[in-house]
């Protein structure tokens, strides 16, 4: 009896081990798509009227799960401008310069006027998201590798301009 309460407790520890690992991997998973999305800024260009400010404006929607990765990185400096987070709940897309879709954002109207919207945005799909339109950017798990697509034609439809290193990168161009 006593061995089998102790292969119980095993059991159960294992599987909080695993829970734990899982969570934690996530967690990895959406600070790597926020680097990402940080390098992307980069290397993209935005017409000079969206150079208001100073500020690169960062948006997600509320209930996101890449909103504390990219939270985290407030302040730092992108070219002459500065990262700025905020939740779409707080901001409407309008005054956005990046939009990073998560899963469940294609139920989100105000993400689908932003996909339909000709405004200079440049719209980022995480691992996993199912956007109601074209995303200039699409992240891809692949072989426990983050990987990317871009679509060209849907950056210049916005009026950015990708540098020619990152289109080299990217694992599939439209």
């Amino acid at each position: 009896m006593m061995w089998m309460r102790r292969c119980i407790a095993l059991s159960l520890c294992t599987a909080g081990s695993v829970a734990a690992w899982h969570a934690h991997a996530q967690t990895d998973l959406r600070k790597l798509e926020s680097a990402y999305i940080f390098n992307f800024t980069q290397f993209t260009q935005w017409p000079a009227d969206r150079m208001r400010n100073g500020e690169l404006r960062v948006c997600a929607s509320a209930h996101s799960s890449l909103r504390d990765a990219l939270a985290a990185l407030d302040g730092r400096a992108v070219g002459a401008r500065v990262w700025r987070f905020t939740s779409l709940a707080e901001k409407r897309f309008a005054d956005c310069d990046v939009l990073a879709l998560d899963d469940g954002d294609n139920t989100n109207a105000e993400v689908r006027d932003a996909l339909a919207s000709d405004d200079a945005l440049l719209v980022i799909a995480g691992v996993g998201a199912s956007a109601p339109g074209e995303p200039v950017v699409l992240l891809i798990a692949q072989d426990d590798h983050l990987r990317f697509d871009i679509n060209n034609t849907e950056a210049l439809r916005r009026k950015l301009v990708l540098s020619s290193k990152l289109l080299r990168l990217a694992r599939r161009l439209k």
